[in-house]
């Protein structure tokens, strides 16, 4: 029977500094110049968000969440492209594909974005069926998550507009609390085109109930003194086929 002899210590001393270099060969870590700058990527997020908030939204408030700095990525050889998952989205939580061709290799990075919307709110009561006056209403700039689908945005699109029923003061205004103006006004003078055939003829009438643009109305034509239904086609104005 072979019997091997015990390594001296000098050998073993020898034996674990080759062993020592051999790991470090193998778990030797690439050059900070051979990684993929990361601060890059989230600068091109950023970028492209800032530009998404500018279009909707008011002060806005945007973050990138970093990685881990354990994730090291080789420096792409070509531009790193990104691309917004969520493109419907202008608030909150959002996600942002990160993609490199040379060498292969794609990230997903998150980032929140908070605001204003602006809003239309009223100043004082409205009563029902009122018209909405520019004194009546103000624009203001709210947290997005205080602004509920559907609030006007603009003070033009309610000014004109009847309320359909009572408003409060300082109520955030919906297309849902308001209909069309009248363009007749019940009890005052309206024109009526009558046609037949290529022919109009035009007569003065009085309408005998409000109406809005497209709805059908019962007016008395002034010279015949006999009531009729008749279109709102404008202002003060009805058509009779």
């Amino acid at each position: 029977m072979l019997f091997k002899k015990p390594l001296s210590f000098y050998h073993r001393v020898i034996f674990i500094f080759f062993l020592s270099v051999s790991a470090q060969k193998t778990v030797a870590q690439p050059s900070p110049t051979q990684l993929h700058p990361m601060k890059e990527v989230y600068q091109q997020v950023l970028a492209q968000l800032k530009q998404k908030a500018d279009q909707k939204v008011f002060n806005a408030r945007i973050e990138v969440r970093e990685l881990s700095d354990r994730l090291q990525l080789p420096r792409c050889k070509t531009p790193v492209t990104i691309e917004d998952k969520s493109p419907e989205k202008f608030f909150g939580r959002m996600t942002f594909e990160a993609n490199c061709e040379e060498p292969a290799w794609k990230i997903y990075i998150t980032a929140f974005v908070e605001g204003d919307l602006p809003a239309v709110i009223t100043t004082k009561a409205i009563l029902d069926q009122a018209v909405i006056t520019k004194e009546d209403i103000k624009l203001v700039y709210l947290p997005y998550k205080s602004v509920r689908k559907g609030t006007l945005v603009q003070v033009e699109s309610a000014v004109g507009m009847r309320a359909k029923r009572g408003i409060a003061p300082n109520t955030l205004l919906t297309v849902r609390q308001l209909q069309p103006p009248y363009l007749v006004f019940k009890g005052n003078r309206v024109k009526i085109v009558t046609k037949i055939g290529s022919i109009q003829v035009r007569s003065i009438g009085t309408a005998l109930e409000s109406g809005t643009l497209n709805q059908q109305i019962t007016v008395k034509n002034l010279s015949s003194k006999k009531e009729i239904k008749g279109t709102v086609i404008a202002p003060n104005t009805v058509s009779v086929y």
